[in-house]
């Protein structure tokens, strides 16, 4: 037998995996604090699309460079692939366009890089990661976390302030809602009125003793009111004399100071009271234009 025959080779020994040290989410909101502060720069280009443009030439040619934005820079992390290889120009536009994703959803595309992996929504988009350079220090990490709390603290306060006061996005939908309820609040009211004209027109001279009489012969149902100040409601409350002001315009009969403020309809069921048969919006605030509900 020949034993001179040559051994296998040895399997060559597995190359492991690299190691990261994946940055935290705190620093990583102290960096686009940094980043959000010179791209609010582009506020004073003359059109908001090359404020966008400026967005994403800024991100894409720092990324694709050398992982870095200025924010990035100072804080000591820089953006690698998932494998950890430079980010090509390609994977960094896809990244800077994967956080208006993240921005969109509220924010929540940012916070899963508090956890695990500690990649945001955009990152796993773009196939990438945020990691620590070398060298960086604690004291540089916990500035930045401060940094990253202040400004995430600054962001809930003024999201909160354009809520309150009608401005910025999430306002103008609040605004655009309120309007939208009101329409309809108002809408409703014409449906009671011309069905309580038709029971008066078939009961030659009577008013229904409640509003309930008019379902379902006059109305499937009774709508609902919806204002800004009271929850939406089907309900109703019955006035005597005491609300008329004796005005015999439309639109006056009703004394505001003298109603519940239930948010409901108000119906007056006193034949006797000189506005019988009126209902209203039981509501003593004024709608978005100005005017009182009960002056409709």
């Amino acid at each position: 037998m020949d034993n001179d025959l040559p051994a296998e080779a040895a399997p060559p020994e597995p190359v492991p995996a690299p190691e990261f040290s994946p940055a935290g989410f705190w620093v990583r909101a102290g960096a686009l604090l940094i980043d959000t502060a010179i791209l609010s720069l582009s506020a004073l280009l003359p059109a908001a699309a090359l404020g966008i443009l400026t967005n994403f030439a800024y991100k894409t040619i720092f990324i694709s460079s050398g992982g870095q934005t200025p924010g990035k820079m100072a804080a000591g992390i820089k953006v690698v692939t998932a494998a950890g290889e430079p980010v090509s120009v390609g994977r960094a536009l896809g990244r800077a366009a994967g956080e208006y994703i993240s921005a969109f959803t509220i924010g929540l595309g940012y916070l899963p890089a508090a956890f695990g992996a500690k990649r945001a929504l955009h990152d796993y988009i773009a196939g990438t990661r945020v990691i620590y350079i070398e060298g960086v220090t604690n004291a540089r990490k916990i500035a930045f976390s401060i940094l990253g709390v202040a400004g995430v603290a600054l962001i809930i306060v003024g999201v909160v302030l354009m809520v309150a006061t009608g401005t910025g996005s999430a306002g103008k939908f609040k605004t655009l809602s309120v309007k939208s309820g009101e329409g309809a609040t108002k809408g409703n009211l014409g449906s009671l009125r011309s069905a309580l004209a038709i029971y008066y027109g078939d009961l030659e001279g009577q008013y229904p003793a409640m509003l309930d009489a008019l379902v379902p012969k006059h109305l499937p149902e009774i709508p609902k009111t919806k204002t800004e100040k009271h929850p939406e409601t089907a309900s109703w409350t019955a006035y005597g004399a005491e609300v008329c002001t004796g005005s015999e315009e439309y639109g006056k009969e009703i004394d505001a100071t003298k109603l519940e403020d239930t948010g409901g309809w108000g119906y007056v069921t006193d034949p006797k009271a000189k506005c019988w048969g009126m209902v209203f919006v039981d509501c003593m605030h004024p709608d978005t234009k100005g005017k009182l509900w009960p002056a409709y």
